[in-house]
């Protein structure tokens, strides 16, 4: 297959706006939206800051590493999240649902986002509704198409690992450096549980 003939099959399967070569209205979601699958990861952290306008909580691990999340909705309770709390967190790591090659002229950073669901590989269960992916030009860092997996750096040089959702054909086709279009489901708590106070 040619190579734009294989660019046009991954765009109609990742369902980007390629056209878009800046912020553009949000694409209504599809009357029929196949659910993606992410895994679901437990880790203890404490809360840096809290957005409660966008329901992100920035999240630093025992490492001292700082993490932006999303809260799902499903999350009781998030008005009394604060700083400096600990918590036990069940969130599902970010999951790429398009990776396509970046038209030549796209202009850096986020063109379009679309409503998709989410449900928790292991189970099947669907832990979200609505989520809002992010569309954005970004650099591949590193790639592992057996895994599925890639590393990606975002205009505003930060790295974001995600795991690449099986519709997405041709991976084995991208190698690092490539200059890519990307549509991705970021990091999402789905769970806290306070930790016990010493």
């Amino acid at each position: 297959m040619k190579k734009s003939l294989l660019l046009a099959a991954l765009l109609a399967t990742a369902g980007l706006n390629v056209q878009a070569q800046t912020a553009a209205p949000a694409a209504a979601p599809a009357a029929q939206v196949v659910p993606v699958a992410a895994e679901v990861t437990v880790m203890t952290a404490t809360v840096d800051s809290v957005n409660a306008k966008t329901r992100t909580v920035m999240l630093k691990n025992d490492q001292g590493q700082l993490a932006p999340m999303t809260v799902g909705k499903s999350v009781a309770n998030f008005n009394k999240i604060k700083k400096g709390d600990t918590f036990v967190v069940e969130y599902a790591q970010a999951v790429a649902v398009g990776l396509v090659a970046a038209p030549k002229g796209t202009q850096p950073g986020v063109t379009a986002t679309r409503t998709v669901k989410v449900q928790d590989q292991a189970n099947k269960k669907p832990f979200a509704e609505e989520i809002d992916t992010v569309t954005a030009t970004a650099v591949i860092k590193s790639i592992d198409a057996k895994a599925r997996t890639a590393e990606l750096t975002t205009p505003d040089g930060k790295t974001t690992k995600v795991k690449v959702d099986k519709a997405v054909l041709g991976l084995q086709d991208f190698k690092v450096g490539d200059d890519v279009l990307v549509e991705y489901v970021q990091d999402m708590a789905v769970g806290f549980v306070a930790t016990p106070k010493k």
